[in-house]
């Protein structure tokens, strides 16, 4: 433990003379700047764009590069009202976009500590909205609502309403000029899955994030944590945007949190072992892992995508149903548990939207789960939340099957 500490000590030199370097950097830009009467905002500042500005197009958030060879898209982490959490200005700031059932749009203002609420100036705000897949966007405007607490000509929050075209869709969205002190900025961001299954955990900070990396427990030594330099995740892959693969090829290694494709750069020691993962948080629930519940962590070459196990095809290229293990009686038992009204539909969709090799009936009663009203059938409990964390996806799969289905009648 006093190696610990020690290496804590030395952690907090460094940050302090890495802050003062900063500091210092900062002030000389800013003499550079002002002696040349450059105006800087936080981003790269373009003409508002029209309705019809193919800017609108990128669905991305407009951010500074991080650390040099790190990939960039803004990860889609739940914020605390459920919505997307948006980096502005390289994370200087952050905002929380929730869209609610009935068509609202809420932007809440964060700080550079997404937990932390940011107050700025009551005004203007054009927003251009888009359904995804669309090409013309629909301007629509932002309204102030300050929230309890906020100060006098104050806001941390801003309202509008989408358009009703894109009601219910996902929709890609696009402000070109935010005001945050005395700084500009372009922000746009999409509410799409971004093909990360929701069982991504979220990271940890402040004091927690000290003692989970700092302390040694489990299968988390202290060898381990001066081989991954003293530091935390959010530290060393600073500036990393994930971008997430939810469909490994066989062979390659898969993150031992989420099961997605694993990045090689993101890669952390535990007990003597390399381990990668698919991004920084999921380094955070591992390290966790291996501290509370060392029994789970298995050995880095059990994180290998397996081989896939071989389905007919039509000659569209959509599986076949496969039931080599289930005989038509078993599946027959398990549909008449359904009323008739939910056996035609179930039938008519065949198989799992998840698990899209299971026959419904495969595995028990089918479950039936809505979203948006539309119903659908699972071949059991356990795909449930995975159905639910992409309903955009999962309604689009269940519409093909039925159609696919139809098609062969």
């Amino acid at each position: 433990m006093s190696n610990t500490k020690q290496l804590l000590g030395s952690a907090g030199s460094l940050w302090l003379v890495g802050s003062l370097w900063l500091a210092g950097s900062f002030w000389l830009a800013g003499l550079l700047v002002a002696g040349t009467g450059i105006f800087l905002s936080g981003c790269n500042q373009s003409p508002a764009p029209t309705a019809k500005d193919p800017d609108l197009a990128a669905g991305s958030v407009v951010v500074q590069s991080g650390s040099p060879g790190l990939e960039e898209e803004h990860p889609h982490v739940a914020g605390a009202h459920g919505g997307v959490i948006i980096p502005i200005g390289s994370d200087s700031y952050h905002a929380e976009a929730v869209v609610e059932k009935g068509g609202q749009l809420r932007l809440f203002m964060l700080g550079a500590d997404e937990t932390r609420i940011h107050e700025v100036d009551i005004q203007p705000v054009k927003a251009y909205v888009k359904a995804l897949g669309e090409t013309d966007a629909v301007a629509i405007d932002m309204t102030a609502a300050p929230q309890d607490g906020d100060s006098k000509g104050k806001t941390s929050q801003f309202v509008g309403s989408i358009p009703e075209s894109a009601i219910g869709q996902a929709i890609d969205v696009t402000i070109p000029n935010l005001r945050i002190g005395t700084e500009r900025f372009r922000v746009g961001f999409t509410t799409a899955s971004k093909a990360h299954d929701s069982t991504m955990p979220a990271g940890v900070t402040g004091a927690e994030e000290q003692k989970l990396y700092f302390t040694s427990a489990g299968k988390y030594t202290e060898a381990d944590i001066m081989a991954n330099g003293s530091q935390t995740a959010s530290a060393k892959f600073r500036g990393f945007m994930s971008k997430h693969d939810m469909d490994p090829e066989p062979g390659e290694m898969i993150c031992p949190v989420t099961n997605t494709k694993a990045n090689p750069v993101i890669a952390w020691q535990i007990n003597g072992k390399k381990y990668t993962f698919c991004c920084p948080p999921c380094v955070d629930e591992f390290v966790r892992m291996a501290k509370e519940e060392p029994d789970t962590v298995l050995e880095p070459e059990e994180y290998i995508q397996p081989e896939r196990e071989p389905t007919s095809q039509d000659d569209d290229g959509s599986d076949k149903l496969n039931s080599n293990d289930q005989s038509d009686a078993e599946i027959e038992n398990a549909l008449s548990g359904l009323s008739a009204h939910d056996r035609q539909l179930a039938e008519s969709q065949q198989v799992c939207v998840v698990a899209t090799s299971n026959a419904l009936g495969s595995m028990g009663t089918p479950v039936k789960v809505e979203i948006n009203g539309t119903p659908f059938f699972l071949c059991c409990e356990g795909c449930r939340k995975k159905a639910l964390s992409q309903p955009e996806e999962t309604l689009a799969i269940a519409a093909k099957l039925q159609q696919q289905n139809a098609n062969r009648d």
